[in-house]
């Protein structure tokens, strides 16, 4: 036991000098190696040695960590070298080039590894920890593409609170680099939690060359690691994926795998898979709604008329249930059962309309009107008026619109996308009358009203900055270039700025926008207060992207509501890209006075120490960037 914990201690001491003391004096196996080490100090003195050098290393602050750890690794190199044995030297192998990968490097400054480093590990003082980590992976430079966090991303995973944003956005950022240690900690036949994270990390980096891995998988893995098998395979190559989804779909013993088999066909192309996929639509309720999906998504050619074929006469003329009146139990058993039976009729109808609406041809939005319109059963024409709703459908506009504010979250998102999508151009003329007074006093209005800045500011974002789990809601380059292009838009977002429910959706339209016209706005809400920190990050981010003498006032005067070393950082990083020697001694001011009314930490004074290094740095001698 103590040989096999000294063996690995040794590996991770040639790991941690490389990442740094901080992050080796915090490692949760560096208190491994100790609980397991001290026991034995006893017996063999060499042993404590290590131990009274561990404790050191984990009592150490500062520039004395990293002496603490040179040390540790001094002594792991006495012991090494005691227990070495002569060896023959391995068999010789040809030298192989490594294939070409993204450069990484170590961008991180020591703030931003100790912020990050501390989301990722759960440190005592760690704060919006998922959020922390998604700002850097998101990072315009790279942030996150550092060497010294390669160590933390795995525990990171199997921690649940921040598990999947390191899944989503960390892992693709570090790309290549972070693939032979995803794959040495895989085990598909465990088929844990985290096997099947690691097993979609891999695939999302790795793209077809993980084809092969996930084919193992589906022949290996349980249930949880044969479904992210199956969807990943579909995502990478649809038609590899559809003779083994096919039959899983119908097959499989596990309805997930089922249902992520249904979602894999989306992009089949033949027939057999196009039958799989209006089987289960008629299946159960979870079925169908994968099948909806896939067939919404579908680009075979018989498609269309196969669904519109499913709107029979009988549904169109579907009509309120009549309870006959019963008196055995016989006859109750069986009027029972024709009422759910008449339940899973209007269900499934429901789900035809989204489905119609969703393919979007004449004659199957004709259907959906119709049915709106006309049809006998309430829930059949509320569903058709959400439908038409999401694609904004513009020849029932007025029908539509009052039904809108009691719609579900995800029609009032997909109706915003629809009217973007359908004419960019006019989209203002058309949402602009759920800003009014009368509208944001709704019930919904103003959460309706929120959903449409986010959109309209997503329209704002460049396509690089975008993960691809976030997309931006609008049909095409052309629909973004003609939001962008529409001013009042910008006007919009000025005037949401006096509503607290919307501003921060205001602020990141004119951050993103960066108009030189809203200036004055942006620096009368500096003044404003009972801003949240939120509103003040966004308008850090706003100010930054402008030049003009009061903005450095601005800046000052938006640092008192902050708390915490993450939202001093996000200031202070702002402040630096702006690059003006005249902050400096207003930022010094500031915080000497600060200083006398409540002490900063060490974790807070640590971003303005760094900001004002920068800003107060010899111009006079090379440039710096920040």
């Amino acid at each position: 036991m103590a040989k096999d914990t000294l063996k690995q201690l040794d590996r991770d001491v040639d790991r941690w000098l490389f990442a740094g003391a901080q992050i080796a004096r915090t490692d949760p196996s560096l208190e491994g190696a100790r609980d397991t080490l001290a026991p034995l100090a006893a017996r063999a003195p060499a042993l404590g040695k290590v131990v009274e050098q561990i404790d050191k290393l984990q009592k150490a602050t500062g520039k004395a960590a990293a002496a603490e750890l040179l040390a540790l690794a001094s002594l792991m190199a006495q012991v090494r070298g005691a227990q070495a044995t002569p060896a023959l030297p391995g068999a010789n192998g040809e030298m192989l080039s490594l294939p070409p990968a993204r450069k990484i490097g170590t961008p991180l400054t020591p703030t931003e590894l100790n912020t990050l480093v501390g989301a990722l590990t759960n440190a005592p003082d760690a704060r919006q920890r998922s959020r922390i980590i998604r700002d850097y992976a998101m990072s315009d430079r790279g942030a996150a593409r550092d060497l010294r966090i390669l160590p933390l991303v795995i525990p990171a995973l199997s921690d649940g609170a921040i598990a999947e944003v390191v899944v989503q956005y960390l892992v693709p950022a570090l790309g290549e680099a972070i693939v032979p240690s995803l794959l040495r900690h895989l085990d598909l036949e465990k088929g844990r939690a985290l096997d099947v994270r690691l097993l979609r990390a891999v695939a999302k980096i790795e793209g077809p060359k993980a084809i092969d891995l996930l084919r193992e998988a589906l022949e290996k893995g349980g249930a949880e690691i044969r479904a992210t098998a199956i969807a990943e395979l579909g995502r990478i190559d649809p038609l590899a994926a559809e003779p083994i989804a096919a039959v899983l779909a119908e097959k499989d013993r596990s309805k997930e795998v089922r249902v992520a088999a249904i979602h894999a066909l989306a992009g089949a192309p033949s027939d057999a898979a196009l039958e799989v996929l209006l089987r289960a639509f008629g299946g159960t309720a979870e079925m169908r709604s994968a099948a909806e999906t896939s067939l919404a998504a579908s680009e075979h050619p018989r498609a269309d008329e196969r669904i519109v074929a499913l709107f029979s006469p009988e549904l169109r003329d579907l009509g309120h249930f009549r309870i006959k009146k019963t008196t055995t139990k016989e006859e109750k058993d069986a009027a029972a059962k024709a009422q759910k039976a008449h339940g899973d009729k209007i269900e499934y109808l429901v789900d035809l309309v989204d489905l119609l609406t969703a393919r979007g041809t004449e004659e199957g939005v004709n259907l959906v009107l119709e049915a709106f319109r006309q049809h006998k059963v309430k829930e059949v024409r509320d569903a058709a008026a959400r439908a038409l709703l999401r694609v904004g459908y513009p020849c029932a506009w007025e029908e539509l619109v009052p039904s809108l504010q009691d719609a579900p979250d995800t029609t009032k998102e997909e109706f915003i996308g629809g009217v973007i999508a359908l004419d960019p151009a006019r989209a203002h003329d058309r949402l602009a009358r759920f800003f009014e007074p009368a509208a944001l006093a709704q019930k919904n209005g103003v959460d309706l009203a929120g959903r449409i800045l986010s959109r309209i500011g997503n329209c704002f974002t460049d396509v690089e900055d975008v993960d691809d789990g976030a997309p931006t809601g609008v049909a095409s380059a052309e629909a973004i270039t003609a939001i962008r292009e529409d001013e009042r838009w910008v006007d919009l977002a000025v005037a949401m700025l006096a509503h607290a429910g919307l501003r921060g959706s205001a602020l990141q339209i004119l951050s993103r926008a960066g108009s030189p016209k809203t200036l004055g706005d942006a620096l009368a809400l500096s003044r404003e207060e009972g801003l949240s920190s939120d509103d003040i990050t966004l308008l850090f981010d706003y100010l930054g992207k402008q030049r003009d003498p009061r903005i450095l006032h601005a800046f000052i005067r938006l640092l008192e509501p902050l708390r915490g070393g993450y939202e001093y950082g996000r200031a202070c990083n702002v402040m630096t890209v702006y690059d003006d020697p005249a902050l400096a001694p207003m930022l010094r001011s500031w915080l000497d006075a600060k200083q006398k009314r409540k002490r900063l930490s060490r974790a807070e004074m640590a971003p303005f120490e760094e900001c004002l290094r920068f800003l107060e740095r010899n111009r006079a001698a090379a440039p710096a960037s920040a």
